[in-house]
């Protein structure tokens, strides 16, 4: 159930304005918010070298790859804090944040609280 989530979120949020490879870069981040997310994979995926993607990426997007996937790994990061029991930590691990600090603080930069705050915040919604 979890999956499809994810599958219908992910569709809505598909750009008719990107072009195909940074289309597909989007997808396989959002896919595969839960895995570690090397750009040299995803740029091998799209046939792109390195530099090449990192470039078109933020001409297209507006922000660099390494923040999109920041944003999208918080997204999920909100959507278990909400829905699931996960402690904070378990949901640091699943999402490759590497440090519980770097995934607050990442995690408060983009949406605003700690995790804490938001699970608080949002459960009773």
């Amino acid at each position: 159930m979890y999956e499809d989530f994810i599958r219908l979120v992910h569709k809505g949020r598909s750009n008719p304005d990107l072009s195909k490879p940074i289309q597909s870069c989007c997808d396989y981040i959002e896919l595969h918010a839960e895995e570690k997310l090397p750009l040299s994979e995803i740029a091998k995926r799209v046939g792109y070298v390195d530099y090449y993607l990192s470039c078109k990426f933020k001409a297209e997007t507006g922000t660099s790859i390494n923040d999109y996937i920041k944003t999208v790994k918080v997204e999920r990061a909100k959507t278990l804090l909400i829905s699931t029991d996960l402690s904070i930590q378990d949901i640091c691990d699943r999402l490759n944040f590497g440090s519980r600090s770097f995934f607050a603080e990442t995690f408060k930069e983009i949406a605003g609280l700690l995790p804490a705050a938001f699970r608080e915040q949002n459960r009773h919604m």
